[in-house]
C-alpha cells in the first residue's frame, strides 16, 4: 500500500484507481472507517467515468499515522487531505466526503479552496445538532475491545446496523468481509474516539460555508438514523449554487443498487466544474429522473435545485 509523508511528518496511506492523467477525485471516509470502506467496485465505476480516484486512511485509522495523544481537530484532518493532494500533485481535485469525511471536505473547501475543484457531500452535516444517532455511535465506541478476529468482525457488523437503509437490505456478507479486511490491516479501534473529539473540538463552521465557490452536490437518504436528512437541506441553503438530492429509503450507507445514481450525481457535478473552468458554466439544474435510478421500485430522487448563481 503506497504511503506519503506530509510536511508535518505524518504518514498517510492511500490507494488510487484509474489513469493518473485523469482529473483527480479524492474520497474521504467517515468516523473510524478505513479507506477500503469505499468499495473497490464503486471506485472502479468512478474511474471508468474518467477520474483518477484517490482513497486514503484518515489519521488514527487503518495504516495512516496514529495519534494516541489526540489533541487534533477536524481542520487538522482537512490539512492531511490537502497535504496528500499536494504530495501527489493531484489538485485541484473533485472532493467527495461521506459523514465525518463530508465535514472534512467542507473545511478543506472553505480554508484551502485551491485544492478543491468540486464538492460532493454525502449524508453529512455542518451542525452537530443534526447528529441524531449520537447514542448509537457512543454505544459502539464504548463497547469492550474485541479480543480476536471473530469478535472484531461480529462487533463491526453489529455496529453497522445503525447505518442500515429502510428500503435496501444491508449487505452483511460484504460487511463481514470488510470487517475481516480491516482487522488484517489494523485491528485497533481507539482512534475513532479521538476522531469524535476532533469533531467536537472544531469551532462552528456553518457560517463559513457561504465562502464555498465550487459546484457542490449534496446527497443523503431519507431514512438515515445517524445524521438527520434535515442537515442536507441546511447545507443546500448555506452553500451557494449547490444542488440537493434526497434518495428515498437510503440510510447512512451506499447500497449497491444506488451506486449508478450516486455516481451520476457526482459525475454531473464534476462536469459542472469542468464547464465552469472552460468558461461555459451554467447554474441551471439538470433533472434526475427515475430512469437514472436502478432501485427496486425505480423511484426518482427528490431534487432541489438552487436558484442562486455565483
Amino acid at each position: 500500500m503506497p504511503e506519503l509523508t506530509t510536511p508535518a511528518g505524518a504518514t498517510v496511506a492511500y490507494q488510487t484507481f484509474g489513469r493518473s492523467s485523469s482529473p483527480p477525485m479524492l474520497l474521504i471516509q467517515g468516523l473510524g472507517a478505513q479507506m477500503i470502506g469505499w468499495r473497490d467496485e464503486f471506485c472502479h465505476i468512478l474511474a471508468a467515468e474518467g477520474f483518477h480516484v484517490i482513497r486514503f486512511d484518515n489519521r488514527d485509522v487503518g495504516l495512516s499515522q496514529s495519534y494516541p495523544e489526540g489533541g487534533y481537530r477536524l481542520s487538522d484532518m482537512a490539512n492531511d487531505s490537502a497535504a496528500l493532494l499536494a504530495g501527489l500533485a493531484a489538485f485541484p481535485a473533485h472532493v467527495v466526503g461521506q459523514s465525518m469525511g463530508g465535514m472534512i471536505a467542507q473545511l478543506l473547501a472553505v480554508n484551502q479552496p485551491e485544492f478543491v475543484a468540486s464538492l460532493g457531500l454525502v449524508y453529512t452535516t455542518a451542525d452537530l445538532r443534526h447528529a441524531i444517532g449520537e447514542d448509537l455511535v457512543s454505544d459502539r465506541l464504548e463497547a469492550p475491545a474485541p479480543l480476536d478476529r471473530a469478535e472484531y468482525v461480529a462487533a463491526y457488523v453489529a455496529g453497522e446496523e445503525a447505518c442500515a437503509s429502510r428500503d435496501y437490505p444491508q449487505d452483511t456478507a460484504w460487511l463481514a468481509e470488510l470487517g475481516a479486511q480491516m482487522y488484517a490491516r489494523n485491528p485497533r479501534i481507539d482512534g475513532a474516539a479521538r476522531q469524535v473529539h476532533a469533531i467536537y473540538a472544531e469551532p462552528p463552521w456553518a457560517p463559513t460555508l457561504e465562502r464555498i465557490d465550487v459546484p457542490s452536490v449534496i446527497i443523503a437518504g431519507d431514512s438515515d438514523r445517524l445524521i438527520d436528512p434535515a442537515a442536507s437541506f441546511d447545507l443546500f441553503r448555506l452553500i451557494p449554487g449547490s444542488r440537493l438530492s434526497i434518495i428515498p429509503g437510503m440510510g447512512h450507507e451506499l447500497p449497491r443498487t444506488c451506486w449508478p445514481l450516486i455516481a451520476r450525481l457526482l459525475t454531473d457535478n464534476c462536469r459542472r466544474a469542468a464547464a465552469r473552468a472552460d468558461g461555459d458554466y451554467a447554474p441551471s439544474p439538470l433533472p434526475v429522473t427515475g430512469a437514472d435510478f436502478a432501485g427496486p421500485e425505480d423511484r426518482a430522487t427528490r431534487v432541489a435545485a438552487s436558484r442562486r448563481t455565483r
